[in-house]
């Protein structure tokens, strides 16, 4: 079933629809709250790192909930918000990330190795 809720969400994500009416921990999808990069404090959320693709700009990070977009843990792919922030990176690497949607995409907005 999990394969199931990752197949629609990377689905949702490559035609844009809404992600808050998956949300798996809101009731209403208007419950769920986002905040523009840039604007207040995002959570950091805890991942490893699966692939890393400096040459698209993406990156596949197996992670832990995601709160702000009432997100369960899974393993998933992401873009990232500046290419360059994924050279110093590579496959294995715990993290902490920070995501957000930016043109409609969910897109990693800080990235950092996490303290062990």
């Amino acid at each position: 079933m999990q394969y199931l809720q990752i197949i629609v969400i990377f689905a949702t994500l490559l035609i844009g629809l809404p992600l808050s009416s998956m949300a798996a921990s809101a009731s209403d999808p208007t419950d769920v709250q986002t905040t523009p990069a840039g604007q207040g404090n995002l959570p950091m959320v805890a991942g490893e790192i699966r692939k890393v693709d400096p040459a698209t700009g993406k990156i596949t990070i197996k992670h832990d909930e995601i709160p702000n977009f009432g997100m369960p843990a899974m393993t998933m792919l992401f873009k990232a918000g500046d290419p360059a922030m994924l050279e110093q990176f590579k496959a294995g690497d715990k993290i902490k990330f920070a995501v957000d949607k930016v043109d409609g995409a969910l897109t990693i907005v800080s990235l950092e190795l996490a303290e062990e």
